[in-house]
């Protein structure tokens, strides 16, 4: 049975993005083409990230006679990339699911579903951890550094790739559980995990600064950063030492401990998966209270329902949001630590002192942040089992659609505006800059609005099994993404090739021009053949 769970949750992860919901129809081959495309840029954006930073450090290590601390942190940073990733999941994938409570009602024990769970999970893990291996290894034969290693430490290298995740999975794991355990008695469900993934988020991002801004101090001072590691992360000092040097007794003692903390974790989960996959049962019961009723109208009304829908789904917010948040946390630092902001533009020693306009930045940052956000792209998909009760509604379907977009403008747009406010009363401009400072994040939010809905649309996905899957595996989530970081490096690189005539005030507000005639075509789109195609689902 439990091989047949394995199946059928392998399956799902793939079944959603290359096949179409109505009919089943399989998407045309030109659309796969062009997925796979997206999926290789994304692998190789990321890969090459990882093999610059270590081939600035895998010589100098291994020249210093610490070849053991490249491997090591190599170790630590695979960790750190599958326990992030996998941390967001964990909750949607093994509590959350939407399948739980049938999978329980089946004469199918819970250590079956909880293993065909977890398989799917642990397929991710690996993606996030190739990522990271395989480019550390291609630098480690690039430079040559190979020919230090012995067979037995290649052979226990990619032994570790496998055996790291699991130990990220059993942390993942427990991390859900506590959340599971503590939102099972909440009636705000979302409000622990929005605010740990939060905390997880700018860890990572805290992280990975402090490791790229610190990599000449890392190469530099490798022996007493090596001795630290040594005696605080014993586990990383074993894997380094049982692939720099090939000892067997290292790699036992570190793969006990990423095994065996899995099998507890496996274990306690087991036990106690039934209670918690059906949780909420001990929540505290709301009292009615008598309020008049207000009323208002459709569009408002519809409008209501998705922001309310949005904010219960924690992980819905991290991933398609990140862009507003991030707005959010610009907006603080420019509120508590003005100076930092005006330092950088400081002509006695400023880092753009001369280069570009303070009063053009905001405008520039803001839209692409807001480019950042793909809010609308799932939330057709996300209606899933229930799209019949939104269906079903006396309103038009563009209004359905409108309220969509609308989520997304309310969430993206307010932020960008107040940061916009803020930068304002900080930053001497002009007024063309004043009114690019505020309308150009506003227009682009009002495109990637609606055209994450007419992607969705065109890419709909309602057999989903938890709702982070067409958020982060949707195909007009992933489009809506990547399109936008696509589309700022395009307006960089058409702006900077010459002839460079134009100042850039000027550039911005031909390009804001294109985004009113882009959104006005995706909103005749909606009210027309798009309204047409969403009665069709």
């Amino acid at each position: 049975m439990i091989w047949t769970l394995i199946k059928i949750n392998v399956a799902a992860l793939f079944s959603g993005m290359f096949l179409r919901n109505r009919g089943r129809k399989k998407i045309k081959p030109v659309t796969v083409v062009l997925i796979g495309l997206l999926i290789v840029y994304i692998v190789a954006a990321m890969a090459v990230t990882v093999g610059v930073m270590f081939g600035s450090l895998c010589a100098p290590l291994f020249e210093a006679g610490i070849g053991w601390l490249y491997f090591a942190l190599a170790g630590i940073i695979e960790f750190a990339i599958c326990f992030i990733g996998g941390v967001f999941m964990v909750q949607a994938q093994i509590f959350s699911a939407r399948d739980n409570e049938l999978l329980l009602s089946m004469p199918i024990k819970p250590r079956a579903i909880l293993g065909g769970r977890l398989s799917a999970l642990m397929i991710i893990e690996y993606v996030f951890a190739a990522v990271i291996v395989l480019p550390v290894f291609v630098v480690l034969i690039i430079t040559g550094q190979i020919s230090a290693v012995p067979a037995t430490g290649v052979v226990f290298y990619f032994i570790a790739a496998v055996l790291v995740p699991l130990l990220a999975v059993a942390f993942g794991c427990l991390i859900g559980w506590l959340v599971a355990m503590l939102s099972s008695r909440m009636r705000r469900k979302n409000i622990p995990t929005l605010i740990l993934s939060l905390a997880f988020l700018t860890v990572y991002l805290w992280l990975y600064t402090g490791i790229m801004n610190n990599l000449g101090a890392l190469i530099i001072n490798g022996a007493e950063i090596a001795e630290a590691l040594r005696r605080t992360v014993f586990p990383a000092y074993h894997l380094g030492m049982a692939i720099a040097g090939g000892n067997v007794l290292s790699f036992l003692i570190f793969a006990f401990c990423a095994i065996a903390p899995f099998a507890v974790m496996y274990a306690l989960l087991s036990v106690s998966f039934m209670k918690l996959a059906a949780g909420g049962r001990g929540a505290k019961k709301l009292e009615y209270r008598e309020k008049v009723l207000r009323v208002s109208g459709a569009r408002p009304a519809l409008l209501k329902r998705e922001l309310l829908h949005f904010w219960t789904q924690p992980m819905y917010i991290m991933n398609s949001a990140l862009g507003a948040i991030a707005t959010l946390v610009l907006t603080g630092v420019m509120i508590v630590r003005p100076g930092l902001l005006t330092g950088l533009f400081d002509a006695n020693g400023g880092m753009f002192a001369g280069l570009i306009d303070p009063g053009i930045v905001g405008a520039v940052v803001l839209a692409a942040l807001a480019m950042m956000n793909f809010i609308s792209a799932p939330s057709i998909s996300l209606e899933g089992k229930r799209l019949w009760i939104v269906k079903s509604l006396p309103v038009h379907a563009l209004d359905i659609l409108l309220s969509k977009a609308g989520m997304h403008i309310v969430v993206s747009g307010v932020p960008a505006f107040i940061a916009g406010i803020v930068y304002i009363a900080m930053v001497p401009m002009n007024v063309a800059q004043l009114a690019l400072t505020l309308i150009l994040p506003a227009v682009v939010t009002l495109m990637f609005s609606l055209l994450g809905v007419t992607l969705n649309l065109a890419f709909p996905r309602f057999d989903w099994i938890n709702p982070l899957q067409p958020v982060k595996q949707g195909l007009s989530a992933m489009l809506s993404m990547f399109g936008g970081m696509a589309l700022i490096i395009a307006l960089a690189i058409i702006y900077v090739l010459p002839p460079r005539g134009a100042a850039m005030e000027i550039y911005l507000l031909i390009c804001t021009a294109g985004f009113i005639a882009a959104s006005a075509g995706l909103y005749f789109y909606l009210a027309g053949a798009g309204s047409r195609k969403f009665e069709s689902l």
